[in-house]
């Protein structure tokens, strides 16, 4: 998962738009205020209530910049700090166990 979003899909021009199989947004936001509390956390959350449909509204240039996608932000010590790993395979390793445990 961490060569795939970090590596792969990051290599992505930014402009490129993500078009996932299925709603997720709802769900991510509710695992990322468990890990960050921050305020573009707080803008995406307004954003996934006031929106049915996610799909197709962000693109890699999004995901890679913001301060929400916890999966492509392994090295931030917040993230790192809340998993207690520092390794970036170790901290996704941990946020998917996390996510599957909520």
């Amino acid at each position: 998962m961490h060569t795939a979003l970090n590596e792969t899909l990051a290599a992505l021009p930014d402009d490129t738009k993500v078009y996932p199989g299925h709603e997720y947004t709802r769900q991510n936001v509710k695992f990322l205020t468990t890990v960050l509390d921050t305020e573009p956390v707080k803008k995406l959350q307004a954003f996934a209530e006031n929106n049915q449909q996610t799909q197709g509204k962000f693109t890699i240039g999004d995901e890679k910049a913001s301060q929400y996608n916890v999966f492509m932000r392994v090295s931030d010590p917040a993230v790192q700090k809340a998993t207690g790993k520092t390794d970036p395979v170790d901290v996704m390793g941990k946020l998917r166990e996390m996510k599957n445990n909520m």
